[in-house]
């Protein structure tokens, strides 16, 4: 059966309620002492069933996921489902969604094109032809998703990921560097790495304390993207997290950068389009699964410097007095100061730590989003517009606002892969970032 007919099946079971299904095309290769280790051509599907039951006071809500292979499994599940909801406690409600009906909805799952799977090879041959040793991981996903609800909805997707991780190392050090996209200048990426492992056999000291840093748009992405999680307009209405005013209330429309910086998500974003509808597997504190279907947009966090929206549900933003704020599956940060690419940013520093990625990030305090994590796979210590020397890793304790308010230079932004937080989220576009007073509270022996 296609998955619009598994779908339609599922939903037939319901009353009220939405159904998922997931239909992925993921290739991955994996390297180790420039040698290939292991490599993977995977096909599956997943189902997920919501089944919504009016009750006194909202709705009782069940969610049961599964794979099915047929019709007959695809309303099995949704029957439990339709069963569990009967007996789920009360909850948060709305009105779903309706419409409209996708044209494509019938059509059948994407798989990856062969032009990108060479294309995925020629990016690891290029790694694997260096003279270090090379490890790495590459991986190419393609999800095609279907939404059905009761009241009318019918949508579909298909989203690219692309995540290619290499580092090399030498007995003095190692590197690291990632992309999302194929379309990297992979030979640029291999030979930049060469250089930096040889200013890694030049080391100096470098005392802990509050440094000058410049980080790359990698670096920036996993900072940038804990706070997009952290942007919670209920915990800040309930006074919880850092978007709390003081005394109450909510810190949006305060400024949280002199900078001139928008961050947003946007599901026309070039390079890193997604879905242009809401697709919600389970409630959370800033997520309802009757809000399926809604419209994306492109939606700013943080409009010109100034934190301009929080995120919230339908049923959320009613009960605390916020505005309904979803965003698309992706992440940018633009500096409209920014010029040049990363390297530019290194010319224009007189003397400043370069900070190739982040690693091992959590939070410390809520309340001033206060992360602490450390640095990997390169720091270096950059002098009168070039690269110097190589220092040794740090931990760091920052909080991220307190991050946008200290930025002095920036470069344009540019498509780039988290390095900490690339298992979960991978489509993001930042800035390298020149940032004063960023601490570096201690030395890690981390390589």
């Amino acid at each position: 059966m296609n998955p619009d007919g598994l779908v339609t099946t599922a939903l037939g079971h319901l009353d009220s309620g939405c159904v998922i299904l997931r239909s992925a095309h993921t290739q991955n290769l994996r390297w180790a002492n420039s040698a290939l280790t292991t490599n993977g051509d995977t096909r599956t599907a997943s189902m997920t069933v919501i089944a919504m039951h009016p009750a006194d006071g909202g709705s009782r809500v069940a969610v049961s996921s599964g794979q099915v292979a047929d019709g007959e499994q695809a309303a099995a599940l949704a029957r439990g489902c339709a069963e569990a909801a009967l007996k789920a406690p009360t909850t948060d409600s709305a009105e779903l969604v309706p419409g409209p009906s996708a044209v494509d909805f019938g059509d059948g799952p994407v798989s990856i094109p062969e032009a990108d799977t060479d294309a995925m090879l020629g990016a690891v041959r290029t790694f694997l032809d260096q003279p270090e040793a090379q490890f790495g991981y590459a991986e190419l996903d393609r999800t095609t998703t279907y939404l059905a609800t009761t009241a009318g909805t019918r949508a579909r997707h298909a989203q690219d990921a692309v995540r290619i991780e290499s580092s090399a190392r030498a007995e003095h050090g190692s590197t690291w560097w990632g992309t999302n996209s194929l379309e990297a200048d992979f030979a640029g990426a291999a030979r930049m790495t060469t250089e930096r492992l040889a200013v890694q056999a030049t080391r100096e000291d470098l005392a802990p304390g509050r440094h000058r840093v410049i980080l790359t748009p990698s670096a920036v992405a996993d900072l940038l993207i804990y706070l997009a999680w952290s942007a919670n307009g209920r915990d800040a209405v309930e006074g919880h997290n850092v978007f709390a005013r003081p005394g109450g209330g909510t810190r949006i429309g305060e400024i949280l950068s002199h900078r001139h910086l928008d961050l947003y998500a946007d599901p026309a974003q070039p390079g890193l389009g997604t879905g242009d509808r809401l697709v919600v597997d389970a409630n959370s504190s800033m997520e309802s699964v009757f809000d399926n279907g809604l419209p994306l947009s492109r939606t700013h966090l943080i409009t010109g410097g100034r934190l301009t929206a929080l995120r919230a549900s339908r049923p959320t933003a009613a009960r605390c007095g916020l505005e309904p704020v979803y965003l698309a599956d992706n992440l940018i940060l633009q500096d409209a100061e920014g010029q040049g690419d990363p390297a530019d940013l290194v010319a224009r520093a007189d003397d400043a730590v370069l900070i190739t990625c982040l690693w091992y990030i959590r939070e410390v305090d809520p309340q001033n989003l206060l992360l602490t994590g450390l640095t990997r796979d390169g720091v270096y210590r950059v002098r009168d517009g070039r690269i110097a020397s190589a220092v040794g890793n740090f931990r760091f304790n920052v909080s991220v606002p307190d991050v946008l308010a200290r930025i002095v230079d920036a470069s344009a932004s540019r498509l780039c892969l988290p390095r900490e937080w690339a298992d979960w989220f991978t489509r993001t576009q930042m800035p390298a970032l020149l940032v004063d007073g960023f601490n570096l509270s201690s030395p890690s022996e981390a390589m």
